[in-house]
């Protein structure tokens, strides 16, 4: 294990949810508002990480299907959608979303070198995934 490291840009907050049996979290500023995943309409030659589009009050929002773009197995027995706060419409298809925790007292690492992680919280008992939001966007064509 790498030892801590100052991130920059570490959000006071951070929202936590599940991916099948891990723990994963994104800086609660990214985040507009968390609903219940609706009548998903899948889209035709897009890229496997789409799930489709949601009909959210009247505006179609573009759901990821996290699962897919992070390499993660789940049984999905329960879904929310994160929708994130960003000029595009976009939301991520989550098992479920836990809580909301501050940082204070959590170390944080770097993590494994991957584009989608921005590092590793630990609050002494379990890790939590730090998810970058800009490089999953941005992975997946939409």
């Amino acid at each position: 294990m790498t030892a801590a490291v100052a991130v920059p840009s570490v959000p006071e907050q951070v929202l936590e949810f599940t991916l099948g049996d891990e723990q994963y979290c994104l800086g609660i500023d990214r985040i507009e508002e968390i609903v219940r995943a609706e009548e998903i309409t899948t889209l035709p030659n897009t890229s496997p990480g789409v799930a489709g589009v949601m009909d959210l009050r009247g505006e179609t929002t573009t759901i990821l299907d996290l699962t897919t773009v992070l390499s993660v197995h789940s049984d999905k027995t329960s879904q929310q959608v994160i929708i994130l706060d960003s000029d595009e419409r976009i939301g991520w298809l989550v098992d479920r979303v836990n809580r909301v925790s501050g940082l204070d007292d959590a170390d944080i690492d770097s993590g494994p070198d991957s584009a989608y992680i921005s590092g590793l919280i630990s609050d002494g008992e379990e890790f939590v995934i730090w998810v970058d939001a800009e490089a999953v966007n941005e992975s997946v064509s939409i």
